[in-house]
């Protein structure tokens, strides 16, 4: 026991010792403590628009949705943009601009938003959308009600099928009408603020709608009717779910098409809509809804209905592009963010910008705007942004003043640091990125096979785990050690992955190593630490099996 208690007392001691250099460092240098690789991942992100669409400070111009990737959407990531107009505009990057005629493979993301309803695409820029989807780069597309956006996005394959963009017709390939922009059958999500009357430009005010998010979750042991619940990581903000967004009178409508077979071809190249992956195909979804108010003094009643305000597809497990459709471009020009130009009404005028509350609100649409543009990147950004974005946790205060065995191989860490060592590393990564985003940047490093059979208490089947078919678990109730084996298993990747950086890269002046290591390299030093992990996992997993039984024995006591 006297053995046993110095050497207790020598590793308390080395600790203590490290723990006071560290700090002496950090209050002597702190950029050396936390160094920063120079090098961070750019989204690269192509913003198009036509007809009355612009990028400067009009009414319809998207300034300040521009303004939003200005802010980095967490450690090591940030956006580069070019702006394109269909025609001459001197507020665009590219005048007279069409996608066949330009590069589009240098970059992550194309944002279409798209006004005219008059004309039709070249099938030559609609093969160069397909082909740029198809070899993985992100699409997100909207127009506004009626036909407004067909000219741009109503033949470009997955976008024409998975928002409505023709009026007053079906459209050519059987795709639904859209809503008018007038008459009871229209859209209208104006709010009241309060003053007594709803008026058309209220849409210009600092009070939102409020939409309804998709959330995924899973059926609670204890109490059946709770769940654990995450929205999609383009909801998914610093301070919780994204539920609001600005409001407008006649929206568009995002839905699921019937029929997911459909192969189109254009210009001579075949683009198949919803390719299978394992037997299923990759199917678009609705991500949060909107509802219809009461009406508009302008514009008269409207019905009650709810309509699809986002939707998404996933093609990533495909091999495929991801993408993103939006109700309507009013929930991103400035005349729904910062005003109307010229409107007497002192809050009109200013919009999001008239009260307190109202920039609150626009930062949080804000976060959705960014929340995008991440989400539609492309696998090897994300792949660089999840690399980065380990660096810095590894080097955070918290972090590095706590780690303790440096000095022995990776692979005989216990499994219990690991644990420790992630539990604190996931709270300081929800500090930094919401925490839809650090789970996206954990979970991927488990080999698919075992990713349902870790995580699906916590992380059910959607947008963090596409690959899963929720009829496979959804009759499951999460019990406790299912539970504490899911939360074990993400700190512990989480702790493997900043323990395995920490040994390869002991020292602060390291920098210039990391920044050399090659996407591949980076990955491979990532999937060693997964494997440890898991190791961890199954050796703190197994001293929970035995009491499990014994557990659901008591819960099953307790409801009687």
């Amino acid at each position: 026991m006297d053995l046993v208690l110095k050497r207790q007392a020598a590793d308390l001691g080395t600790r203590l010792n490290r723990l006071n250099i560290q700090r002496d460092l950090m209050l002597r240098d702190p950029g050396k403590f936390q160094p920063v690789l120079r090098l961070s991942c750019a989204i690269r992100m192509l913003v198009v628009t036509d007809g009355g669409g612009s990028f400067g400070g009009a009414d319809f111009g998207l300034e300040e949705f521009l303004s939003a990737f200005d802010t980095r959407p967490g450690p090591g990531a940030h956006f580069v943009v070019t702006t394109a107009h269909w025609a001459s505009d001197p507020s665009a990057d590219l005048q007279n601009f069409r996608f066949s005629g330009h590069d589009l493979s240098q970059y992550d993301v194309i944002w279409m938003f798209a006004v005219s309803d008059f004309g039709s695409i070249d099938p030559a820029d609609v093969r160069a959308v397909a082909e740029f989807m198809d070899s993985g780069g992100g699409v997100f597309a909207t127009g506004d009600h009626a036909s407004l956006g067909v000219r741009m996005c109503g033949a470009i394959p997955r976008v024409r099928s998975m928002r409505k963009w023709h009026w007053p017709n079906p459209g050519p390939l059987g795709e639904p009408v859209a809503p008018s922009g007038g008459g009871t059958g229209r859209h209208d999500t104006t709010m009241d603020r309060g003053v007594g009357v709803v008026e058309f430009d209220d849409q210009s005010d600092d009070v939102p709608q409020t939409i309804r998010p998709r959330m995924y979750g899973a059926p609670h042991l204890f109490l059946g009717y709770r769940r654990y619940q995450y929205p999609h990581p383009m909801l998914c903000g610093p301070n919780g779910v994204i539920r609001i967004l600005p409001d407008h009178g006649h929206e568009g409508e995002c839905y699921v098409p019937a029929d997911l077979t459909a192969t189109l071809t254009q210009d001579g190249y075949d683009c198949e809509e919803y390719p299978e992956v394992n037997g299923r195909r990759i199917r678009p979804e609705i991500i949060a809804w909107s509802d219809n108010q009461s009406g508009i003094i302008e514009k008269g009643a409207v019905n009650d209905k709810s309509f699809g305000a986002i939707g998404v597809l996933d093609g990533h497990p495909a091999d495929r592009g991801r993408v993103a459709v939006d109700a309507t471009w009013h929930h991103f020009f400035n005349i729904n963010l910062r005003g109307e130009i010229g409107n007497p009404d002192p809050v009109q005028a200013t919009g999001f910008y008239a009260s307190t509350a109202g920039m609150a609100h626009l930062e949080t649409i804000k976060t959705y705007f960014r929340n995008t543009g991440v989400w539609l990147a492309r696998p090897e950004t994300h792949a660089c942004i999840r690399w980065r974005a380990l660096w810095h946790i590894r080097w955070h205060h918290r972090i590095a003043m706590d780690l303790m065995l440096l000095d022995q191989p990776f692979e005989k860490i216990a499994s219990l640091e690991l644990i420790r060592i992630g539990r604190i590393a996931r709270d300081v990564m929800g500090k930094s990125a919401p925490q839809c985003q650090t789970l996206g940047w954990l979970i991927p490093l488990i080999p698919v096979k075992f990713r349902e059979k870790l995580l699906w208490p916590i992380v059910p089947p959607g947008p963090l785990l596409p690959d899963l078919d929720p009829r496979d678990i959804e009759k499951r109730e999460v019990d406790p050690v299912s539970l504490a084996v899911a939360e074990a298993t993400l700190d512990a990747l989480a702790g493997a992955a900043i323990y395995r950086i920490a040994v390869q890269f002991r020292e602060a002046d390291s920098v210039a190593k990391a920044e050399d290591m090659s996407p591949k390299a980076a990955a491979k030093l990532l999937s060693e630490a997964a494997e440890v992990a898991l190791r961890a996992v199954g050796e703190v997993g197994a001293r929970m099996i035995d009491m499990n039984d014994d557990m659901k024995d008591m819960v099953r006591g307790l409801r009687r």
